[in-house]
């Protein structure tokens, strides 16, 4: 703050605070060409301050004092004390104020924060601050406050949900995933607990499907991919595009008369390699059907 002196100006006193003239009337309200009048105290801008950083409002004209009360200094602006409005969440961040700065100085020291911003979170009435006071200039959030918010958010944003009466549907046959011998051998045959396999583990489940549904026959070319299944359990695996996952089927090669029952894992793959074959088996199914090449001829059965 100032108080004019005698023949003082806006001018004279810009140049001693290191602001321009027109920057000192804009930023306290005044008419630069009616000028100034002894006794009248002045709100310093921060030195350096342009004239694009002051918003200047509705001129108003200050009237000359009366004489006898030109060398009477008026009293600092009085700062009303009120409980801040809680409307920011986390940990308040304060600012002591420092000789002669104001809000506007305060303002520019934290960027987004604005005059309007600094009295609703301090409770202020007016632009004065007293030296020494600790203001509001922000708030820290912390990761519990942002957790917070986000439940919180959650609650306001989760939907209505309208229950309905369960349909209770078949259950279907759990897709099983077979994982590729990384070694790329393939285990010993043998027997299933110590007893002879005789077409693998699924045998009794495709005559249980068998006596349900509407059989099948097909006749073509069949593939071979690894697989460490069927070695020492029987549970042999196919990949077959007609049938559901889950399906048992019968492969069987006519020039050998042997039998293997496979489970349907999933499609064939649409390569080049697999062009033409009417289904893909387990090299331990191949290898008990004794068909260890690819394109071998085979006849298939199932229920659908």
């Amino acid at each position: 703050m100032h108080t004019v002196g005698p023949k003082e100006s806006l001018s004279s006193i810009g140049r001693l605070y290191e602001v321009n003239g027109r920057v000192l009337a804009n930023y306290n309200n005044i008419d630069y060409d009616k000028g100034i009048s002894i006794g009248q105290v002045l709100k310093i801008p921060p030195k350096g301050t342009t004239i694009d950083q002051v918003t200047v409002p509705a001129r108003q004209i200050t009237q000359k004092p009366k004489k006898e009360e030109q060398n009477v200094q008026p009293p600092a602006a009085k700062t009303e004390t009120k409980v801040a409005t809680k409307e920011e969440t986390g940990t308040p961040v304060y600012h002591k104020v420092g000789k002669k700065e104001t809000l506007f100085h305060i303002s520019t020291l934290y960027p987004g924060v604005t005059i309007e911003q600094l009295k609703k979170w301090n409770g202020l009435a007016t632009d004065g601050v007293n030296e020494g006071a600790n203001l509001i200039v922000g708030y820290n959030k912390t990761a519990a406050d942002d957790k917070k918010a986000a439940v919180e958010k959650a609650e306001k944003e989760k939907p209505v949900v309208v229950t309905e009466p369960v349909k209770k549907e078949p259950v279907k046959p759990v897709k099983e995933v077979e994982k590729t011998n990384p070694s790329g051998t393939e285990p010993t045959k043998a027997d299933v607990a110590g007893k002879s396999i005789k077409g693998g583990a699924f045998k009794a489940i495709f005559e249980s499907q068998n006596g349900n549904g509407t059989p099948v026959t097909e006749e073509g070319s069949l593939g071979v991919f690894k697989s460490t299944s069927g070695w020492n359990d029987g549970k042999y695996y196919c990949l077959y595009n007609n049938a559901s996952p889950g399906t048992i089927i019968r492969i069987s090669i006519p020039a050998t008369g042997k039998f293997v029952y496979a489970k349907v894992l999933d499609m064939i793959p649409d390569l080049k390699q697999n062009a033409g074959l009417l289904i893909l088996i387990s090299n331990a199914a191949a290898d008990e059907l004794g068909a260890a090449d690819n394109n071998t001829s085979c006849s298939i059965s199932y229920s659908k």
